[in-house]
């Protein structure tokens, strides 16, 4: 009988200390986790802009933007969308170029954290092609 009485002290007590332990990793563990950042584009205003269809790339002289564009995934490392690249080719000059457009796949990336906005595609990635012949090319956003 004692015997008896002896384990159920320690089985109850083993049950207390489960439930103190228990109580005191639940209290530990934060119950809600920092939730993914959406990185947004600073548009040419200074506005953070998200999923935008179309956008100035060069702000000083608008010889480059993005139109119509359809954001397929738009997430915490990069954006993915097709739409048209709209670009000045600068023959002979900027100044006098002119302007083509090309049907593009874009990839936004590499998020850049800034104190105002928050986190900023800083990438701008084009796939396109040209008279037969494949192009890609790179540009960095305003952050």
């Amino acid at each position: 009988m004692w015997r008896n009485a002896a384990l159920s002290v320690l089985v109850a007590g083993a049950v207390a200390l489960a439930a103190v332990l228990s109580a005191a990793i639940a209290s530990a563990t934060p119950t809600n986790a920092a939730a993914p950042v959406t990185p947004h584009v600073l548009s040419c205003l200074g506005e953070p802009e998200l999923k935008p269809a179309s956008y100035v790339i060069s702000c000083a002289d608008a010889n480059a933007s993005w139109h119509e564009v359809t954001w397929s995934s738009w997430g915490p490392k990069r954006a993915i969308g097709v739409g048209d690249l709209y670009q000045n080719d600068c023959t002979p000059t900027c100044a006098a170029g002119h302007f083509h457009t090309y049907q593009a796949d874009v990839v936004l990336s590499t998020i850049t954290r800034t104190k105002k906005y928050g986190a900023l595609y800083s990438t701008a990635a084009f796939s396109y092609w040209v008279k037969g012949k494949h192009r890609n090319e790179r540009f960095g956003l305003a952050t």
